[in-house]
């Protein structure tokens, strides 16, 4: 018997030594590494504020390439490898709007630990690539930023294929660049990408409002359109303390002047990104010229990514999508707040966003991988940055993601059928809204009834202000439940399109009955 415990015994270490040799076989040959420390210093007289006080994870290395209209662009980028083949896999990491690329550290981080070289570049007008580019065209389009980095990375890197990730604004880019440049792109990662297409113009005050027009494109045009415009005022308003809060979904109440909790905002974890993001934007607003250059093109990239997905267009980005060869994994916070956009008229991110995505990919053979992450947010990578930076190496290295991905046959069509007497309610509400008439309007609102900071009085009051933009009043329930204690209560959450714009419910939203009939009662707050 002793013999057979020490056959055993043997047998087992003897496994035990050559899993652990085959398993030391397959890791990456790394060299040792360190990530630079996230420092930011206060905006500074004589100083650019993203090149001087602004670190990044890694060193910071810069590159001109002109685009096809012959302007010379600057572009600051990171470029990293510690392992020791010759022919290491690429992955390319593009921001999103309003970012820059020092804010995918942890990925660069996991990734360079497997062995990949990674290249992040901050696209002109963002991040580190302002300053040099202070005094070129802001009404550069996505497609100049694709021929400049194209000229970068393939041409004067040599990086022939690569995986491209982009984040937000970052995967509207790459699909476009996978359509552009189908040679350079081995696989695509698509980390929040709307996916959606939009209407050119949109109407207000009943009348037709140019906004993803092409006559727009000429910046002079652009700068006095009085959508836009007030869209910048708005962006230039936003102080530290705005940007404090709203990153952690929070918004400054009107009548307190508190900051309470929102629907809208970057990042439900505060990890150390999250914390560094806010830091850089925070300390940006010092440097008056950077901060406005920031501010505009975050902006006007909005209307950059729109002009590219009209749905009129038949050469949209996302019309074109299906001429893609290149494997592609979409990858969304199941928290995410901004999807879908509220411009799309659309309400559901599964049903009405990714289905239709994922089924005309399939219908053309390339069907996505999609992955939802729990307790994650628009930023994914920050809010979960270990786990969705190991996926991206296990996608670049292995073709595959740690499940569960979503199985899109199983997406149904959501929403909550009122009961009938609710209904005639909103029914007659639309009737009456879209005749932008106060009197018939008013009478739909409770006696006490409030709505973020506004008592019906004052609601009422700033209503008529906001009617030009109403256009229909479809309402979508995902809630619509009694209160248990009073069931002339009804709590509701969904959705309403106005037209053209989709409009969430605000948290806690009611209906009560009064004299026998439903109106508005706000969420009470």
């Amino acid at each position: 018997m002793k013999h057979v415990y020490s056959r055993i015994f043997f047998a087992v270490a003897a496994l035990f030594i050559s899993l652990t040799l085959v398993s030391c076989a397959s890791a990456p040959k790394v060299k040792p590494f360190t990530l630079k420390p996230l420092k930011v210093e206060n905006a500074a007289q004589g100083k650019s504020f993203w090149r001087d006080q602004v670190q990044y994870p890694f060193a910071v290395k810069y590159a001109k390439a002109k685009d096809s209209k012959g302007i010379e662009w600057e572009v600051a980028y990171m470029d990293e490898y510690y392992g020791l083949e010759p022919n290491p896999k690429v992955l390319v990491l593009i921001h999103g709007k309003g970012s820059f690329g020092g804010d995918f550290g942890y990925v660069m981080k996991v990734a360079l630990e497997n062995g990949l070289r990674v290249i992040v570049p901050d696209l002109p007008h963002f991040g580190k690539s302002i300053p040099g580019n202070i005094d070129k065209p802001l009404s550069r389009s996505l497609q100049d930023t694709r021929e400049v980095i194209n000229n970068i990375v393939v041409k004067q890197l040599g990086v022939k294929k690569a995986t491209y990730l982009g984040h937000s604004l970052g995967a509207q880019w790459v699909l476009g660049y996978a359509l552009t440049y189908p040679d350079a792109v081995e696989k695509i990662i698509l980390e929040s990408p709307a996916l959606e297409e939009y209407l050119t113009q949109f109407k207000i005050g009943g009348q037709d409002v140019p906004f993803f027009n092409d006559s727009l494109k000429d910046w002079k045009v652009w700068e006095k359109s009085g959508a836009w415009v007030n869209l910048m005022n708005l962006e230039f308003a936003h102080d530290e303390a705005f940007w404090k809060n709203f990153c952690y979904f929070k918004a400054k109440n009107p009548k307190t002047g508190q900051f309470e909790p929102s629907k809208y905002g970057f990042f439900y974890n505060d990890t150390e990104y999250a914390r560094y993001y806010v830091d850089v934007i925070v300390k940006l607003i010092a440097d008056k010229r950077e901060y406005r250059n920031y501010c505009l093109e975050a902006v006007r990239d909005i209307y950059s990514l729109g002009v590219e997905v009209r749905i009129e267009d038949t050469n949209s980005l996302n019309k074109k999508a299906v001429n893609i060869k290149a494997p592609i994994y979409l990858t969304y916070g199941e928290k995410d707040p901004f999807m879908p956009t509220r411009i799309s008229g659309k309400s559901n991110l599964k049903w009405e966003i990714v289905k239709p995505f994922y089924d005309k990919m399939k219908k053309a053979g390339n069907a996505p991988v999609i992955k939802f992450y729990a307790g994650a947010g628009h930023f994914i990578h920050t809010d979960v940055p270990d786990e969705y930076a190991q996926d991206v190496v296990r996608i670049v290295l292995r073709d595959s993601i740690s499940g569960p991905v979503e199985d899109v046959s199983n997406y149904v069509a959501p929403g909550v059928k009122a009961p009938e007497d609710i209904q005639a309610f909103f029914d007659q509400f639309r009737k009456d809204i879209l005749t932008k008439d106060m009197k018939k309007i008013e009478p739909h609102y409770a006696a006490n009834f409030k709505e973020r900071g506004y008592d019906r009085t004052a609601f009422l009051g700033a209503l008529p202000g906001t009617l030009g933009f109403v256009n229909d009043y479809a309402i979508k329930l995902t809630k619509c439940e009694p209160d248990a204690k009073n069931p002339n209560v009804v709590y509701l959450d969904g959705s309403v399109n106005l037209g053209g714009m989709v409009v969430p419910m605000p948290e806690g939203y009611q209906i009560i009955k009064e004299d026998g009939k439903w109106k508005w009662n706000g969420n009470q707050k």
